[in-house]
């Protein structure tokens, strides 16, 4: 009976247990379905704070401050220098002894070279020259009687600077930039001499010695031919390149793009044995060729600023004439500045300045088009706006925005009120995003 009993109770437990599992079974598959939810859940918010962590799993965002820049407008032409050149011709051959440097001003009749008979004699004419220069100099310095013994201190200074350069000059392989320095340094050494050594009488004995030794010099010379003379005053140039009349100096304004091809063709083939030239006044010109619509800018009446690439040095130009056939324009410039050093060379590539343009510089690259908008995209605090850019300039990888550009409102065409979206022009201080984040869209959030 007590065996009877026990099977009774556990049976009734197992029973009771049963009928517990077959009520409670929905609510532990309820629990199990919630718990998979909230792992879900979380790992959705980790997910979604990883995102905005790096800006859509791309790199970091990349911003730059917009600020105001100036940035010259350039036109590179090719062009031809115009002067009032006189040739100065000489029929008999033989070694030329020049007496004056180039760009130096003479007088009418003044005798600017001597031919001698023999090209062998070039070494003792070139001597004769540097002979002839130095007497100038020197006799120049015999009407100045204020050179003391601190002028003598700074020659000799002089006098070291010079050496070292021409020093390091060789050493460096550059014997014609060391050459430059020959006269110089023997004038400057005359100066040392005479202001250490007698005043007037020093510069007279040097004088005295240096027409001696020119005489001693000319005794040994073939015999010279001819005395060069210059038949007009101006300034005196050592060369000439054939092209001096190819255009008529006094209608240079009128040039046409017909003329202008017709006196390239004909400087391509020009050459000259003239002794040099004679540029009678300062005033000189540049003319050049460019399509119509690339000179747009370009105001006839105005002053230009040119640089000259062969010695890149920056002259300012009226531009005088502006003359256009078809879509072809010619472009005259001239000025009375003769800059030292400056290199007259007929054909010379130019860069002129046409403008300079300002505005707020970003990166080509930032710029973006939305609902056929221009524009770029800006971070305001942890939001993605677009701001209106009015492109009035592009240079390399940058661009130039408009400081007046007007705001918009983007998607306005679609009669959907809703997704109106007003954007406003491009401002100073905008932090432009210029990389680094993928998917922008005005309104989004970031972090």
């Amino acid at each position: 009976m007590k065996k009877r009993a026990e099977n009774t109770k556990v049976t009734s437990v197992v029973k009771a247990v049963s009928d517990v599992d077959e009520n409670e079974a929905p609510s532990v598959v309820l629990r199990g379905i919630v718990s998979i939810l909230r792992v879900l859940i979380i790992l959705g918010l980790f997910f979604y704070v990883l995102y905005h962590l790096t800006n859509g799993f791309s790199a970091e965002m990349k911003t730059e401050i917009v600020k105001i820049y100036s940035e010259p407008v350039m036109i590179d032409v090719s062009g031809i220098v115009v002067r009032d050149e006189t040739v100065i011709n000489h029929s008999a051959g033989g070694a030329v002894s020049y007496r004056y440097e180039n760009g130096a001003r003479i007088s009418k009749d003044a005798k600017v070279a001597v031919v001698y008979g023999s090209a062998s004699d070039a070494e003792t004419v070139a001597r004769v020259a540097e002979i002839d220069r130095n007497i100038d100099f020197l006799e120049e310095l015999g009407k100045n009687n204020t050179i003391s013994a601190t002028d003598g201190i700074t020659a000799a200074r002089d006098i070291s600077g010079m050496v070292l350069d021409v020093s390091a000059r060789i050493a460096n392989g550059d014997f014609g930039g060391a050459a430059l320095y020959s006269d110089e340094l023997v004038r400057t050494f005359i100066v040392k001499r005479i202001a250490l050594g007698g005043g007037t009488d020093s510069i007279n004995a040097q004088i005295d010695s240096l027409k001696a030794e020119r005489v001693g010099l000319s005794k040994s010379l073939s015999g010279a031919v001819s005395t060069v003379t210059a038949s007009v005053p101006g300034y005196f140039y050592d060369y000439a390149d054939g092209a001096e009349g190819v255009f008529d100096y006094s209608r240079v304004t009128s040039v046409t793009p017909k003329d202008y091809k017709e006196a390239i063709e004909k400087i391509a083939v020009a050459s000259s044995d003239a002794v040099g030239k004679t540029v009678s006044l300062p005033k000189w010109y540049f003319v050049c060729e460019l399509e119509k619509d690339d000179c747009v800018a370009l105001k006839q009446g105005n002053k230009y600023s040119l640089l000259f690439g062969v010695n890149e040095i920056n002259i300012d130009m009226d531009l005088e004439a502006k003359n256009t056939v078809g879509e072809e324009t010619v472009l005259v410039f001239s000025t009375n500045r003769m800059p030292d050093e400056f290199d007259f060379g007929r054909n010379q590539d130019v860069s002129i300045i046409s403008e300079t343009v300002s505005g707020y510089r970003v990166p080509s690259s930032a710029l973006r088009v939305v609902d056929s908008t221009v524009g770029v995209y800006i971070r305001s605090g942890n939001t993605v706006k677009f701001r209106v850019a009015e492109v009035i300039y592009e240079s390399g990888a940058y661009s130039y925005i408009s400081t007046e550009s007007e705001g918009k409102t983007l998607y306005a065409a679609d009669d959907d009120v809703n997704n109106d979206i007003y954007c406003k022009g491009l401002s100073l201080y905008d932090n432009v995003i210029i990389g680094g984040s993928k998917d922008l869209s005005p309104g989004r959030i970031v972090n």
